[in-house]
């Protein structure tokens, strides 16, 4: 199987939800990936099962998880005239930026926020 090779993104509020599995986690960086080329993933459950060695059924739980969490969106695109899925769409919902920023301990300087943009691995200060 051909893996991707484009970067994932695992935001902070993702990576630090408590109720998601350590794999809903890791899937949604997967998404990220497959979402960076076209800003929406297409993949199956058979696709990720297969990545990831596991049941579709439990790719299944991990893309629920997600979802009802509010992490992503999940959409499906039926043939016409019929009730038959043509494909499913997962798309990354957008990030508040509030939820990636935290209060300094230090603010001797002049600067109460550090902040860390969400699709960066570089930190800014940001004076308040």
């Amino acid at each position: 199987m051909e893996q991707p090779n484009y970067y994932s993104i695992l935001t902070a509020s993702v990576r630090y939800d408590k109720d998601l599995t350590p794999n809903a986690k890791l899937l949604y960086s997967e998404i990220t990936a497959l979402s960076n080329k076209t800003g929406a993933c297409w993949a199956s459950n058979g696709y990720f099962a297969e990545l990831y060695n596991v049941s579709k059924i439990t790719i299944s739980r991990w893309v629920n998880q997600l979802a009802k969490k509010g992490f992503i969106n999940v959409t499906m695109q039926y043939i016409p005239n019929t009730k038959q899925v043509d494909k499913r769409i997962i798309s990354i919902k957008p990030i508040n930026k509030n939820e990636n920023t935290y209060k300094s301990q230090n603010t001797t300087k002049g600067y109460g926020h550090f902040t860390q943009h969400p699709f960066s691995c570089h930190n800014f200060i940001i004076p308040v």
